[in-house]
């Protein structure tokens, strides 16, 4: 009867396991692929088939079905899509929308979306700051060249005049170019001494 007691006091005390969050697993996945080599995201890229607008040859416009490159879903994250410039980076969205009249509203989404972004975070060597520049309030997750860099800020609905929402904007570390392998320096034979000349 006691070892039943004690079994059940040990059950009760033990500590359930704490779920991820849908936006925790999503972000963990960038994290993953931040580290992909030699590029980043590439983990992240698959293809399907989708509606795209192409051209005819008369100059007119026809809808097709193509394959296009996308981005795998993440949890906790809408409308994820690659960006190409410079380097390739990440753009995804978060659910929340508002009134971008709203200055309290916006400013509160930015600050729940960040606080949210940065409770998943894994990544130590990263520092939050904050910023206004040109009026455009953003949050930023940053730690030098060698780390990943995000980027959160309250950005138009395209498809929704008058709206906002939070974008998070990925980018993956500086890549570093491999140090080159050094040369094999070939052995060379050393030439014999010249016999001493005879008397």
């Amino acid at each position: 009867m006691m070892f039943s007691l004690l079994l059940m006091a040990a059950v009760a005390e033990a500590p359930t396991p704490v779920k991820p969050t849908p936006l925790c697993t999503g972000i963990a996945k960038i994290e993953a692929a931040t580290l992909d080599r030699p590029r980043a995201f590439r983990s992240l890229v698959t293809t399907e088939t989708r509606p795209t607008r192409v051209r005819t040859g008369e100059g007119g416009a026809a809808i097709q079905d193509r394959r296009v490159t996308v981005v795998k879903p993440l949890e906790g994250l809408q409308d994820c899509r690659f960006v190409y410039n410079a380097s390739i980076s990440l753009a995804c969205y978060g659910a929340l929308i508002v009134n971008e009249t709203d200055e309290t509203a916006l400013s509160q989404a930015l600050t729940t979306f960040s606080d949210e972004v940065a409770k998943c975070l894994k990544n130590e060597n990263l520092t939050r700051r904050s910023e206004d520049v040109h009026s455009t309030a953003f949050v930023a997750f940053s730690g030098g060249a060698k780390e990943p860099f995000y980027q959160i800020s309250m950005v138009p609905l395209p498809d929704l005049s008058g709206k906002r929402r939070p974008e998070l904007l990925v980018l993956g570390p500086d890549e570093v170019a491999p140090a080159p392998a050094p040369k094999a320096t070939p052995v060379v034979p050393k030439k014999a001494a010249p016999k001493a000349n005879r008397r």
